[in-house]
C-alpha cells in the first residue's frame, strides 16, 4: 500500500497537541483507515498481517510528524498483537476488528509508581475468583489513559507469575489520577 504522508489528512500538529495535551482520536481514526491500527494483526480480523520490520518503518515515518502519536499507535498495535497472539477466540472476535478500525482504543499498562517497568517487582495483583479476577494496583505513565476503551494490564497472579488482563473502560473500580506533568509526549 502506497501512502503519501505529504498529502495526508493526518497532518499532525504535534506542538499544539502537546501544549494542550490533546489526544487526537479523530486523527488516529484516519490513521486506522490506512491500516496503522492493526499492523501486526491477522487480516481475518481487519489487520495488515505485517511484521516488526514493516512496523518499524511505518512508526519511523509517522514519528517525523509527531513522536507522541507514533508512539501511541505503536502501543495500540502492541495491545492488538497481544490479543491476536495470546487472546481467546472470543476476545479476538470481540476486540480486534474494532481495534483495527480504531472504533476502540487501547493502552498497555505495565509501569508502576514504585517499580517502573520492572515486571517482576510490580505490585499490581489479580486474584482468580473462578469466573473473574479481582485486580488491585496502580499504574503510571499510561499513554491514552482516560481516552482508551481497553487497558491491557500486566499484573501478578502468583509470587513470580506475571499475567495480562484485559480491562474495559467501563469496568467497576477503574479510575484515573491526575495527568502527569511531562515535557513532550503528552498523549
Amino acid at each position: 500500500m502506497a501512502y503519501d504522508f505529504a498529502k495526508s489528512e493526518f497532518e499532525p500538529n504535534a506542538a499544539e497537541w502537546d501544549r494542550t495535551k490533546t489526544f487526537p482520536l479523530d486523527k488516529y481514526r484516519l490513521a486506522a483507515e490506512q491500516g496503522f491500527a492493526g499492523i501486526y494483526v491477522r487480516e481475518e480480523y481487519g489487520g495488515c498481517g505485517l511484521g516488526r520490520l514493516e512496523a518499524s518503518l511505518i512508526f519511523e515515518a509517522l514519528s517525523t510528524g509527531c513522536v507522541g502519536s507514533s508512539a501511541y499507535l505503536s502501543i495500540h498495535n502492541m495491545c492488538a498483537w497481544m490479543i491476536d497472539t495470546y487472546g481467546t477466540t472470543d476476545q479476538q472476535e470481540k476486540f480486534l476488528p474494532r481495534m483495527c478500525s480504531a472504533d476502540i482504543f487501547s493502552s498497555y499498562c505495565l509501569t508502576e509508581p514504585d517499580s517502573g517497568s520492572d515486571a517482576i517487582s510490580m505490585k499490581a495483583f489479580a486474584k482468580d475468583e473462578g469466573d473473574h479476577f479481582v485486580l488491585n494496583g496502580s499504574k503510571a505513565f499510561i499513554s491514552g489513559a482516560g481516552s482508551s476503551d481497553l487497558y491491557i494490564v500486566m499484573c501478578k497472579t502468583g509470587e513470580k507469575e506475571v499475567s495480562c488482563l484485559i480491562v474495559e473502560s467501563d469496568m467497576e473500580g477503574l479510575s484515573f489520577g491526575a495527568n502527569e506533568h511531562k515535557l513532550g509526549w503528552n498523549v
